[in-house]
């Protein structure tokens, strides 16, 4: 049992429900041409359903989003074929009806076709974010070589400590036999006045 549901808003989008029965999938379809733009808004009174959006242009069936277990799901898109159909399936999985409504804009319905990203702008995210990459992969080699520095000085310091306690104990005792070797030498010279 299919109940549709069409209005058209101020807003110059077109709204429309749809209700469906028990494991049904309901499907629509629109034209396309190269760098159209649509937006989409489906809401339902359960979460237990599915959306899958397709491409499908003169060379191949391009699935553009599959997703469930939403309340509420928004997708936006534009187009890069010069001709594209795009297909909407929408699949109940809940074990009682589902009512979905639906918010639909093309093209220059969109409030703010400023804000819609086109092809050349994605480009250039794609430079960009090349770019975060590079530096990204040049910070971890710096951090690795800072690593291996710091476990390289630690296992020097900790030769170097060994080293500076053995020449301590060893300045240490040298000084120790020169005092006590300058004490006999100091005690026989006063001897030896006492004598003479």
């Amino acid at each position: 049992m299919i109940s549709l549901l069409l209005v058209i808003t101020s807003v110059y989008c077109l709204q429309f429900g749809y209700e469906a029965e028990k494991g049904q999938q309901i499907c629509f379809t629109d034209n396309f041409s190269k760098e159209d733009v649509f937006d989409i808004k489906i809401s339902a009174n359960s979460s237990n359903y599915g959306l899958k959006i397709a491409e499908a242009n003169s060379q191949s069936i391009d699935s553009l989003y599959d997703n469930k277990g939403s309340w509420e799901h928004n997708y936006q898109y534009q187009s890069t074929s010069t001709t594209a159909h795009i297909r909407y399936c929408l699949t109940n999985f809940d074990n009682d009806f589902i009512v979905f409504n639906i918010t639909y804009k093309t093209g220059s319905e969109l409030a703010n076709m400023g804000k819609v990203a086109k092809i050349q702008d994605l480009n250039q995210m794609g430079g960009i974010i090349n770019k975060l990459n590079t530096q990204l992969d040049d910070i971890k080699r710096e951090r690795s070589f800072l690593i291996e520095k710091f476990d390289y000085m630690s296992k020097l310091q900790g030769s170097i400590s060994k080293k500076q306690m053995g020449f301590g104990l060893l300045c240490l005792g040298l000084s120790m036999i020169i005092t006590v070797v300058t004490v006999n030498m100091i005690k026989r010279i006063l001897r030896l006045k006492k004598e003479s």
